[in-house]
């Protein structure tokens, strides 16, 4: 609705409420009319009270001539549901001898407005109300005083007219639903009568961040998470998270975050806070937005940021999006380690998204400031509130997880297993493609039958006390390039498995990657079968139980 369509609908209600008011004291009869904000968000302490980014839109004060007379000077007060968070153009919490008629009680100095470029003030004072100019603050009452005019003794007012409020913000904090103005007189007796008692001027509150997590854009592919592997090697490099807006308008530019033509300064648009946890030094996460055809969002003016374990935090601002499309903002990420990188033990690198800056509203550490708006937090502000964390990348072990579904060492039979460390290879290392050259241990799990159903698991690590079979060093390792070669028959006694024949499957990991196996079931004189092993993704990043999960292939 457009500021002209709503002052002419005021201006009609005005017109019925004249014809049904009593004339014997009110001479001028006050209406008040919203446009109230359709929502807000819960957590912020500058929630809007009329629509965003509408120009010169606030509350408007209607004052209809039932007869001439004379009036006395009076006072409206409007009270709102919370603190106000902003400041008529000459009251700023700066300490000074004067005060301004504008503040309530402590010494200011008239420089400047909370927020600059759209403060609380009086727009298009017409009629009777031509002289309504600068409004109060009274932070104690929460409320906006506005002196409404008398006549000059002898005279009589035979206008109408109107005036906007423009500019009042209040801290939604700890509010819910729907919010209300309130208006009073500090005296009927002056033949001015207040015909409208309250009205909304904000619909509904709610989540500014409606959800965070691993994703993708509607019509993108989601990258996952990234996994770095202990060994510094990096599986996979990329991951995509999205952040959903609570509703259509909670996310502002600097123009939407006004009801002025000038607007608010550069950086006070919506900003969000994304704060990474678990960093290893030598580690680096690099984002970049990615937006949809409605948006731009953007970290300080770039699509990219970088974050580290030293500078561990990127603000993501909007400088474009919808105000009637709730949307979705996707963040893409690749991750980079270096040769020093602390990353030789498990662990995940996560990530909250707050609403940002965080901020009081009020001044309320500073007893001769207290209670008046501040902007210095920056502005908008908001409550803390961490929507996380996301597991955003996983630090996995350098190993390699294989399955053998069949093994056996029954009667004559036995299994003979062929482990082959695979990270020597000619390719030349990392810079040509290669791999990391590593030696690892070996852990063998065994899962055994019986006659009736599942046995009792059982397990074997090498070490240099436990190392049957050939290609084994000294320490239990398999060396870079060494094929291990083991019968099963010669695990077992080494095992905590029961005595007698096996047969089931077993899991083998080896703490190196690039792990391949062979497996061979025989009774080493007319009968062998060769037993698929396979590879498995690292489970601790691709979990078995998930759905898409961890793929068993042969891979070898």
């Amino acid at each position: 609705m457009t500021l002209r369509s709503r002052l002419m609908l005021g201006l009609m209600t005005m017109v019925v409420l004249v014809a049904m008011a009593t004339t014997s004291f009110a001479q001028v009869n006050i209406s008040i009319f919203t446009d109230p904000s359709a929502q807000e968000i819960q957590t912020t302490r500058n929630a809007q009270t009329a629509s965003p980014g509408v120009v010169g839109d606030g509350i408007l004060v209607s004052g209809a001539v039932v007869a001439p007379s004379p009036l006395t000077t009076t006072v409206l007060r409007l009270t709102f549901p919370s603190v106000i968070t902003s400041s008529p153009v000459n009251c700023v919490a700066n300490i000074t001898s004067t005060v301004p008629a504008a503040c309530p009680t402590v010494g200011t100095i008239v420089t400047s407005a909370i927020p600059t470029g759209d403060p609380i003030r009086i727009e298009g004072a017409t009629g009777v109300f031509a002289a309504v100019s600068l409004p109060r603050l009274n932070t104690t009452s929460k409320r906006i005083e506005i002196v409404l005019p008398g006549t000059a003794p002898g005279d009589s007012n035979s206008l109408s007219g109107s005036f906007r409020l423009v500019g009042v913000r209040i801290d939604a904090n700890g509010l819910s639903g729907a919010q209300s103005v309130t208006a009073a007189l500090d005296s009927s007796a002056n033949n001015y009568l207040l015909a409208t008692s309250s009205a909304t001027i904000i619909n509904a509150l709610g989540a500014g961040i409606g959800s965070f997590g691993i994703g993708a854009r509607a019509g993108n592919t989601s990258s996952g998470t990234a996994t770095i592997f202990t060994n510094r090697t990096v599986p996979d490099a990329s991951g995509s998270l999205v952040i959903a807006e609570g509703f259509a308008s909670a996310f502002r530019t600097n123009s939407d975050n006004s009801n002025s033509a000038v607007g608010l300064t550069s950086g006070n648009s919506t900003q969000i806070r994304l704060t990474f946890s678990g960093i290893p030094a030598g580690v680096t996460l690099t984002l970049s937005t990615n937006n949809p055809s409605t948006m731009t969002a953007t970290f300080a003016g770039s699509i990219n940021a970088t974050v580290t374990a030293a500078s561990n935090t990127a603000i993501v601002s909007f400088s474009r999006e919808s105000l009637t499309t709730t949307e979705t903002l996707q963040i893409d990420y690749t991750v980079s380690v270096n040769s020093t990188a602390a990353v030789t033990t498990l662990g995940t690198i996560t990530a909250v998204a707050t609403l940002f800056p965080i901020g009081d509203g009020v001044v309320n550490d500073n007893s001769t400031l207290l209670g008046l708006p501040r902007q210095d937090q920056g502005y908008p502000t908001f409550a803390q509130t961490d929507v996380g964390p996301i597991t955003v990348v996983n630090i996995a072990a350098a190993n390699t997880t294989l399955l053998i579904p069949l093994v056996e060492k029954v009667a004559t039979f036995d299994t003979g297993i062929s482990i082959a460390n695979t990270t020597a290879d000619p390719f030349g290392g990392t810079s040509g493609g290669g791999a990391v050259a590593s030696a690892g241990t070996l852990r063998f799990d065994f899962f055994p039958s019986t006659a009736t159903g599942a046995g009792t698991a059982c397990t074997l690590t090498t070490s240099a006390t436990n190392r049957p079979g050939a290609g084994i060093a000294s320490d239990g390792t398999i060396p870079a390039g060494a094929t291990y070669l083991v019968l099963l028959s010669q695990l077992l006694p080494l095992s905590n498995c029961a005595a007698g024949d096996f047969y089931g499957y077993m899991f083998v990991q080896a703490n190196f990657l690039n792990a391949h196996g062979a497996a061979t079931i025989s009774d080493f004189r007319t009968y062998s079968l060769a037993a698929p092993v396979l590879v498995m993704g690292p489970p601790a990043t691709t979990p078995r139980s998930s759905p898409g999960g961890s793929v068993e292939s042969l891979n070898n």
